[in-house]
């Protein structure tokens, strides 16, 4: 009995990750998925940020990010991602202090990208970068 159960489980597990897997190569922007270690203007000077990618089973991309600050530090999440072309995202960032927009663009093999964020009620866009 117990190695039926071990067998189920590990044939739904197989499934699972054959799921996921046949999804992100169906994707092209599976390569953006990954951890981002870079900077982000916060306050009044750049601070660091760890942004994070992660292509969900369902194919879509989310994120969140840790902003690393004078005070400690803070968590947010990326929502909302619209992709302009082949290497720029648009999205929806939420923290503690609010809601805004960012745009990034990543370098040709995905390992970088430049960007810049600005809230919702502001016109004046600030920059947010990070590299694998």
């Amino acid at each position: 009995m117990r190695f039926a159960v071990l067998l189920n489980f590990t044939l739904a597990s197989t499934l699972a990750l054959a799921t996921v897997l046949s999804h992100a190569a169906d994707n092209p922007y599976a390569a953006l998925a990954g951890v981002y270690h870079g900077e982000v203007y916060n306050g009044a000077d750049l601070d660091p940020v760890v942004t994070t990618f992660t292509l969900e089973p369902s194919g879509r991309l989310v994120g969140k990010y840790v902003v690393g600050e004078e005070n400690g530090e803070y968590n947010g999440h990326l929502s909302n991602v619209v992709f302009g072309d082949t290497h720029t995202i648009t999205l929806e960032w939420t923290d503690k202090f609010g809601e805004g927009f960012a745009v990034m663009e990543f370098a040709d093999d995905f390992e970088s990208f430049a960007g810049e964020w600005s809230s919702k009620d502001s016109t004046n866009p600030l920059p947010w970068n990070g590299k694998k």
